[in-house]
């Protein structure tokens, strides 16, 4: 029974740990084939997906593309996740006035990560005038909420 319950446990022990990469490939193909037919949460955990590497390989174009998909229709979590890829340079061409007009745009939604870096946008005049009015007009309504 000893010898039963090692071979069990050593069977356990190699095979446990991929069971979570197939778990991660199936959740995989659901969400590109979600994605694909135009589910704007699909795409954005696509691209989140492909931005740190989860169950597909890291790939920062492939990310930029499926943020942008979600975020032109209007997904506040894409359209801010899209300004830190462009103001980062990630998979796309770094553009601060591009940046910002991402950040604008999930900000108005209320998206208070968004609010607050469009403050400092403007604080620091990068990618849009210089502005310390506009500045702590975000900064308080990032505050607020």
């Amino acid at each position: 029974m000893g010898r039963f319950v090692a071979s069990v446990t050593i069977a356990v022990a190699l095979f446990a740990p991929a069971a979570p990469a197939f778990a991660q490939r199936d959740a995989a193909k659901a969400t590109i084939e979600r994605a694909q037919q135009g589910d704007a949460a699909a795409q954005y955990r696509l691209g989140e997906m492909y931005d740190l590497g989860q169950g597909v390989r890291q790939n920062y174009a492939e990310a930029v593309r499926w943020y942008r998909r979600a975020a032109e229709q209007g997904n506040a979590r894409a359209q801010f996740a899209l300004a830190e890829m462009i103001k980062n340079g990630d998979g796309v061409a770094k553009s601060l006035p591009e940046a910002a007009k991402w950040y604008r745009r999930a900000a108005e939604q209320g998206n208070r990560d968004a609010q607050l870096l469009l403050g400092v946008l403007y604080e620091g005049g990068e990618g849009v005038p210089q502005d310390v009015n506009e500045a702590a007009r975000w900064y308080r309504r990032s505050a607020e909420q």
